[in-house]
């Protein structure tokens, strides 16, 4: 998705819902015939999909309740893998974990936080500290990029959230940048290795430093699914 379209689509926004339509068919026709993966391709995103389905409800105080994905966002990413939970724990803040593993770069493009949420109706919000954060996980620094948006909810009260977002490739390494996953998708060998995005999202009206905090507990007690990713083995990982 090239610059001017997106900006199309974030004008669109809730007036025309028909847009977002429309340029989601267009990519489905502009997207080059896909390849078939190697063998080492399909036998990894057997394993992503297998260890993301054991992810642990309860991390160390945490209880996880899985909430449902829109039938109409599964269709548009196409995914291996995915989980969407939420974590809670008594006098902490509830955290949302977003993890998605697609089998092919290309379905991920145009699939994250400045483009998705504007057309869901949430208002981007300018981030006040570090948007270009960093969560410590094992030993392990993971660059994530910080989003904030806000909405009305149906009690007529505005919700704001923080979002920490980021993306991993297929040898491991961890980015927070869109354009690392635009290129690897112009490669159609390398697209369909797959890549796989994070987000954490809670409340706004929670400090930076408690997000933080509950992102990185969370993250710490997923290590097998971090390991199936291959987090901290790119020869890149950490950029």
């Amino acid at each position: 998705m090239n610059e001017r379209t997106i900006q199309l689509y974030r004008r669109g926004g809730l007036a025309a819902p028909w847009l977002t339509i429309l340029i989601v068919v267009t990519m489905g026709f502009a997207l080059p015939v896909r390849v078939k993966p190697d063998e080492q391709a399909v036998a990894r995103k057997a394993e992503i999909a297998q260890t993301m389905a054991s992810v642990p409800f309860l991390i160390e105080g945490w209880i996880g309740e899985d909430a449902p994905v829109p039938p109409e966002a599964q269709k548009l990413l196409r995914p291996n893998a995915m989980l969407s939970r939420t974590y809670s724990q008594v006098g902490r803040p509830r955290m949302h974990v977003l993890v998605v593993h697609c089998g092919d770069a290309r379905d991920m493009i145009g699939h994250y936080p400045p483009v998705c949420y504007p057309s869901s109706g949430w208002l981007d919000m300018p981030v006040r500290e570090n948007v270009y954060a960093e969560l410590t996980v094992a030993g392990q620094v993971l660059p994530v990029r910080q989003y904030r948006f806000r909405r009305m909810n149906e009690n007529g009260a505005e919700d704001e959230i923080r979002i920490f977002n980021a993306f991993v490739l297929p040898d491991g390494t961890v980015t927070r940048d869109i354009d690392d996953i635009n290129e690897q998708s112009e490669r159609l060998a390398v697209s369909v290795q797959g890549v796989a995005q994070l987000q954490l999202i809670a409340s706004a009206s929670i400090s930076y430093d408690e997000a933080t905090a509950a992102a990185q507990e969370l993250l710490t007690g997923m290590p097998e699914l971090l390991e199936s990713l291959g987090v901290g083995q790119g020869a890149n990982s950490g950029r």
